[in-house]
């Protein structure tokens, strides 16, 4: 079966890794081959080649990309197609309304929607990353399947996990509270500003900034390490908890949560938002803690700085529910039966 996968972004684009390209091997191994074209800022040649090849597969996974409506027929053709939704495309997001003023921001919202609902009203299967998402698609696509992203667990191997909890257990060191995320994503940390300041000044503490850009926080002593694909596993392990701050809007409703699952995958316990994907991903109590307000985020980060047995306890119950539902190898074999579904009643045909 040949299956066109249309991508956003390479390697660096995290939809488009953790959604696509880290299941590719697999798919492969099910006998589906996998040709990848990004169609970030693309020519009118390349778009050309895109239809081609378009027309040479049995089915076409599209990763939140969004077509024009009348380019659909056009660069898909007949081929029957697979959409994935791991954001909430449809809302103005925070970041799009500063950049462009709000009037601005809904109508370019009000365009995505529209396209949006076009892929979706045409795709056989839709893929989405959570159920608010699944929600949304459901009232235009026929058929609507869960599929969270995943973490390959090969990248948190078990001997270096056990090492990173030896130091954790063995303390002595300054306490280190940790976030990863993309530029984007900073604008949620002035939120922790205050509780940070606290705990942090109780404990002698470090707040962590993974990412390829950092936030100034006045007062919070911070240590900031550029992301890069190879150094991610090893910063995360150096951690001792993580952090996942949200609003309650719809736009955050829609992520996915990969921030909560790369700290589980680390042996970390979470304190975050209750916000979307976040109440399923994390058990109060017993792999994390909820917090709303300022009070509720001190009280939080306090307790597991303060009592590093439970905080150990917490962080080994989220990578045993990591390995339980959300393993590359198994969501990707899910991935693989939804692709084969599709393509092979084309093949078939």
């Amino acid at each position: 079966m040949r299956v066109l996968c249309i991508l956003n972004g390479g390697v660096e684009h995290p939809s488009s890794r953790l959604r696509v390209l880290q299941h590719l091997a697999l798919l492969k191994g099910r006998g589906i081959d996998a040709d990848v074209f990004v169609a970030k800022r693309r020519r009118a040649a390349d778009l050309a080649d895109l239809a081609r090849r378009a027309r040479r597969s049995h089915a076409v996974l599209v990763q939140k990309k969004l077509f024009a409506r009348w380019k659909l027929p056009l660069l898909l053709g007949p081929a029957p197609i697979l959409f994935d939704l791991d954001d909430a495309v449809f809302t103005v997001s925070p970041d799009e309304r500063e950049r462009f003023g709000a009037e601005r921001a809904e109508k370019r919202a009000a365009s995505r929607r529209r396209r949006l609902a076009a892929v979706l009203r045409r795709s056989h299967r839709v893929i989405a990353g959570n159920r608010f998402l699944a929600e949304y698609a459901a009232r235009f696509a026929r058929d609507v399947t869960v599929l969270p992203t995943a973490v390959d667990l090969r990248l948190f191997p078990d001997g270096a996990l056990r090492r990173a909890r030896e130091a954790r257990r063995a303390g002595g060191r300054a306490p280190r509270i940790g976030w990863v995320g993309s530029r984007p994503s900073l604008r949620y940390l002035p939120a922790l500003a205050e509780p940070l300041r606290r705990v942090l000044a109780e404990t002698g503490g470090i707040f962590v900034q993974i990412c390829s850009e950092f936030v100034d926080l006045p007062g919070v002593p911070t240590e900031t390490i550029t992301w890069s694909l190879e150094d991610e596993p090893s910063a995360l392990l150096d951690l001792d908890l993580g952090v996942m701050p949200l609003d309650d809007t719809a736009f955050s409703q829609g992520k996915c949560g990969l921030k909560i699952l790369m700290y589980q995958a680390a042996g970390l316990p979470v304190v975050c938002s209750p916000v979307g994907a976040n109440r399923d991903l994390v058990r109060e109590n017993e792999t994390g803690f909820f917090a709303r307000t300022t009070d509720e985020w001190a009280d939080r980060l306090r307790r597991l700085v303060a009592d590093p047995r439970l905080a150990l306890e917490m962080g080994e119950r989220g990578r045993a529910l990591v390995e339980e539902h959300y393993e590359a190898s198994a969501v990707g074999a899910r991935l693989a039966d939804l692709v084969a579904g599709v393509a092979g009643r084309a093949a078939a045909g």
